[in-house]
């Protein structure tokens, strides 16, 4: 299941996820459980009992948002 990094709270980070379902569910984990560099909307996976940024999702997301966003302002 792919974990989408929405917010920060406090010290609580707030993870996106989808369901088979295809329902949004949230999860809270403790913000130092994330690498030091997470930011909102990094994709994030466990790895090794660790959660770690998926970098390479991350940029692919990111580039699809972008080309939806200037598709949308021509």
């Amino acid at each position: 299941m792919t974990m989408i990094l929405d917010r920060f709270e406090g010290d609580y980070a707030v993870l996106e996820m989808t369901a088979e379902t295809g329902e949004i569910l949230y999860k809270n984990l403790p913000a130092d459980w994330l690498p030091e560099d997470a930011a909102e909307g990094d994709v994030i996976v466990k790895a090794d009992g660790r959660y770690v940024i998926d970098s390479y999702e991350t940029e692919k997301r990111r580039a699809k948002a972008a080309a939806k966003l200037a598709a949308a302002q021509s």
